[in-house]
């Protein structure tokens, strides 16, 4: 079996070193490959390095892998953000040529990741660190009264503004497609931002029925939220040095 997939992906995508160059090279399929294409080659990879795999080399880097791998097929699976990400590899061309040199793909991937972090990465994390600050903050002026109608009005207030903080965050990050070499920390930072959409729905069913579950629950929602945003910044600081 391990040969047949082999066959299929190629010994590079299986290697133990960490993937690189475009989207299209870290699913191993060609820049004019259909969307079907995409779709067998991105089921064949999560397949292969999923951690309960016996295939899986089960290394540190196969978490790192996943993440490329999952943040490669969600621009390219996506008409419009493959578009979008086509046209910053080739501003000329529809689809970029297979046959681009290295040098070319080298200063594509360069381009695209100085891009990036100059207008998504910077700003997001602008953003999302005091949002991602906030909350204990107002959980600790809540628990004073929970009943309290000028408290409850404040919190309701705070989670409004919330709501809206995220939404810039959100569109910050939809703002260009991220760079393979830096699917990791694209990807912690959308998972950081999906459990934060999660904590401010849950937190806000607290005002309507007065469940302190729904605050425990944003809680440890906000936390996790926090706890990616580092993991990203982590990522990206190893990806820097």
């Amino acid at each position: 079996m391990e040969k047949l997939l082999k066959g299929f992906l190629g010994d590079q995508l299986m290697a133990d070193g960490a993937l690189s160059g475009s989207h299209y090279d870290v699913l191993g399929v060609s820049a004019l490959a259909t969307a079907a294409e995409i779709k067998r080659a991105y089921r064949r990879l999560v397949k292969y390095h999923h951690p309960d795999s016996p295939l899986s080399k089960k290394d540190r880097a196969t978490s790192e892998r996943i993440r490329q791998i999952n943040a490669a097929y969600t621009v390219l699976k996506d008409p419009q953000l493959r578009r979008d990400y086509d046209h910053q590899l080739n501003p000329r061309r529809s689809r970029p040529q297979p046959t681009a040199s290295p040098r070319e793909t080298v200063s594509h991937e360069a381009a695209a990741r100085k891009a990036w972090i100059q207008q998504v990465y910077t700003p997001l994390n602008r953003v999302l660190g005091p949002l991602l600050s906030s909350l204990e903050p107002q959980l600790n002026a809540l628990a004073a009264d929970p009943f309290d109608p000028d408290l409850l009005d404040d919190f309701v207030d705070y989670l409004e503004e919330c709501g809206q903080k995220l939404a810039q965050a959100q569109q910050i990050f939809r703002r260009i497609p991220n760079p393979s070499s830096l699917g990791g920390v694209a990807s912690s930072l959308y998972y950081s931002l999906n459990h934060l959409e999660d904590a401010l729905e849950e937190l806000n069913y607290f005002p309507l029925n007065f469940d302190d579950r729904h605050l425990h629950t944003g809680a440890e929602l906000f936390r996790r939220a926090k706890g990616l945003r580092i993991e990203a910044m982590n990522a990206y600081a190893s990806r820097s040095a």
